[in-house]
């Protein structure tokens, strides 16, 4: 793919995407440069420190811990 990369904005012939795959076909998220991507080395969580807190310390999810607890 051509256009600019997600880190650094400069303009590229060849960018190297990270993404995730759903249904079987990878959907990119982020787009980079080569300089940029042996920088980063495909982990994009570096760029965006919600995504490395989010992995260390996951959501809270409430969950009853008895029938008393469930609302009716």
């Amino acid at each position: 793919m051509t256009g600019s990369c997600d880190s650094c904005g400069e303009g590229a012939d060849e960018l190297l995407a990270v993404g995730t795959v759903v249904d079987y076909a990878f959907r990119p998220d982020y787009r980079f440069c080569r300089a940029c991507y042996d920088r980063y080395e495909g982990r994009h969580d570096e760029l965006h420190p919600k995504a490395v807190a989010e992995q260390q310390l996951p959501p809270l999810i409430s969950r009853p811990d008895s029938v008393e607890d469930v609302p009716e």
